[in-house]
């Protein structure tokens, strides 16, 4: 039973925060990868699939760690990559995270984490109007 808890606060509360802190890593140091992501994003607001791509990515992490039987690693980059892919071409399915993550390509300095939205209030980079009017 103590293995299943482990596994349970580190896939909603320590991958959360790891995927805050490496998305916020990305902006830091102007990754050019993420960048043309934003740009791709920005410039079709319209949602149209074909304009989109698919990020690919995390398929060889999750290969690497279901290779190595790390499997709670593997369904950490998997819930990354089917919630990205589901923000950006169906976005009526999760609402509310698909409008905290394009916020984020409007304000790129706050909602870094995709999968869930507490990592941002809790470390301070939740979008709010007060926020960017001081920023801006």
């Amino acid at each position: 039973m103590q293995l299943y808890l482990e596994y349970w606060f580190t896939f909603f509360f320590i991958f959360p925060i790891l995927e805050w802190l490496l998305h916020y890593i990305l902006h830091i140091f102007n990754n050019k990868t993420h960048i043309r992501h934003h740009d791709i994003v920005t410039n079709n607001r319209i949602y149209t699939k074909n304009k989109l791509s698919i990020e690919y990515w995390p398929i060889l992490p999750t290969i690497v760690c279901l290779y190595y039987t790390f499997f709670i690693g593997a369904l950490f980059f998997l819930k990354y990559y089917i919630v990205h892919t589901l923000i950006h071409w169906y976005p009526n399915i999760i609402p509310e995270l698909s409008a905290h993550h394009n916020i984020h390509h409007i304000y790129s300095k706050y909602n870094f984490c995709v999968t869930n939205i507490w990592p941002d209030i809790l470390l301070g980079t939740q979008y709010t109007k007060k926020n960017t009017k001081k920023n801006i």
